[in-house]
């Protein structure tokens, strides 16, 4: 194996280039050393000096492949220290130099001691003119010696008074080279990044916990919150946040009526940026606080009057049914006075984890819609029961059977306590009868839904058979609801 990455078509070249010329030294000069050739001055200036120079350069370009080659073969991922690539340049350019010089003295007779002397001052003036560039250069080395940093690490910061987050891309010559959460390139000297605190969340796992914040009002039943917040972060596990270790909420302060809570949960590095992580909790957070009816503005208290209720953001207050119920999509396209009606007659039911909600094939004529909580949706195939989906707070379900009175058509547990709506026909009929027009629209969003649901099975439907079907469903919610077919149809 040794052996193998020693024929590389470069080092063949190399190794070549050095046995040609110690073969022409030989037959031209009389000594495959070129340089201790008794016969230089006869042969002539171009051939007696430039073949040894040649064989000189030509042996420094031979040890630079020897050594690149070796340093390649320790780069084994398993093995905890590494060559830096740094260090193996400043070697490269070490080798040229020495050979370089070598060829001056030995080949052109020049003195060896002068030439070192002259380089050595010319060096002293240098180095203290570019102190700043030969540090960054000896901490890039440092950095690259160092295990616990590698190339596509993602580091945690701060630098200059800015707290910043980014992907190692590189540790060159001069600097690091980091790209950050908004793929901007920061170039940081590597003097100024050694000196500086770094949280590598790619070690010892590419696993890393972050976390993010919300603050309610103190007045909301903490229980019932933290339940709401895990749900999302338990959500957000579809869109990129791991699912081993789960993610978990906890009560961080209680200061001045408002309560923080906090979120955490683990990512893994490079697959999705933080940035977009805490963007996905947060969302899902808004919008399950939203739905369950919990605003997540603060309460402004004024001692002189008399304090709020305890609990009126439950859902067993009409005004926070309200809110959520406007975000149903089968529900939003009515008025505000109908929506009103649909919240006060709304019957809320009160799930256990593994409690069924509606069992497939059972006849039905409501709908619900899931204020709290999670569900699973559940049909049987040859193998038993599959999961095929999942509700959250938010969605709703058996609107077939409440605009048309099919029978269920899936079984629906509760994953955890969860908290739904329950839409009755007799409440829809009365809004039907007042505004038969609403009978079309609503026909047309469940031959959308069908529609959709059918591409996610990848069973492409036609314009054609879309509009068919969205006819049929009409006549099927005339039929339920006994309208006539002249007041909804168009």
């Amino acid at each position: 194996m040794m052996l193998k990455q020693f024929f590389s078509k470069k080092f063949l070249a190399v190794l070549a280039a050095n046995v040609l010329l110690a073969i022409l030294a030989l037959q031209i000069l009389g000594n495959a050393a070129g340089w201790l050739a008794t016969s230089r001055a006869s042969a002539g200036v171009v051939l007696g000096d430039g073949i040894p120079f040649l064989q000189f350069i030509a042996f420094a370009a031979l040890l630079e492949q020897v050594m690149w080659t070796l340093a390649r073969r320790s780069a084994d991922p398993k093995k905890t220290t590494r060559i830096p690539r740094l260090a193996l340049q400043i070697a490269t350019f070490v080798i040229y130099v020495v050979l370089f010089s070598a060829a001056i003295s030995l080949v052109f007779d020049k003195s060896l001691a002068t030439i070192l002397g002259a380089s050595g001052i010319v060096g002293l003036v240098m180095g203290f003119a570019l102190r700043g560039l030969v540090s960054d250069i000896f901490s890039g080395i440092a950095l690259q010696i160092d295990a616990s940093l590698a190339p596509g690490d993602w580091l945690d910061f701060q630098y200059r008074g800015r707290d910043l987050s980014g992907k190692l891309l590189d540790i060159a010559w001069r600097t690091v080279v980091i790209a950050d959460t908004s793929e901007n390139i920061v170039i940081i000297p590597n003097g100024e990044f050694a000196a500086i605190m770094v949280t590598n969340r790619s070690r010892p796992s590419n696993v890393s916990e972050y976390s993010t914040t919300i603050e309610l009002d103190s007045e909301h039943d903490e229980k019932r919150v933290l339940a709401i917040l895990e749900t999302a972060v338990e959500r957000a596990m579809l869109d990129g946040v791991v699912t081993q270790p789960a993610p978990y909420v906890r009560i961080a302060s209680v200061k001045d009526g408002v309560v923080t809570y906090r979120m955490l949960y683990c990512l893994e590095m490079g697959r999705i940026s933080p940035t977009k992580a805490r963007h996905v909790v947060l969302y899902y957070a808004l919008h399950f606080l939203r739905t369950a009816g919990v605003p997540v503005t603060r309460v402004q208290r004024n001692l002189l009057s008399r304090p709020h209720a305890v609990g009126q953001f439950h859902f067993d207050h009409s005004a926070a049914r309200l809110q959520m119920l406007y975000g149903v999509p089968f529900l939003s396209i009515l008025s505000p006075r109908d929506v009103a009606a649909v919240a006060e007659e709304v019957v809320s039911a009160r799930l256990i984890k593994g409690q069924r909600l509606l069992v497939a094939g059972e006849p039905g004529d409501s709908m619900f819609v899931v204020s709290e909580g999670s569900l699973d949706v559940v049909i049987e195939s040859e193998t038993g029961p599959v999961t095929v989906g999942h509700l959250w707070p938010g969605d709703c379900l058996g609107e077939m059977s409440l605009f048309t009175g099919a029978p269920r058509s899936a079984t629906v547990i509760a994953r955890e306590p969860t908290v739904t709506f329950e839409v009755r026909k007799d409440t829809m009929a009365r809004i039907f009868e007042q505004n038969a027009s609403l009978v079309e629209r609503v026909a047309q969003m469940i031959a959308q839904r069908q529609k959709t649901n059918q591409s996610a099975l990848l069973k492409p439907e036609d314009t054609v058979e879309h509009h068919a079907e969205a006819r049929s469903i009409l006549q099927r919610i005339l039929d339920f609801f006994r309208l006539h077919s002249g007041t909804g149809a168009a």
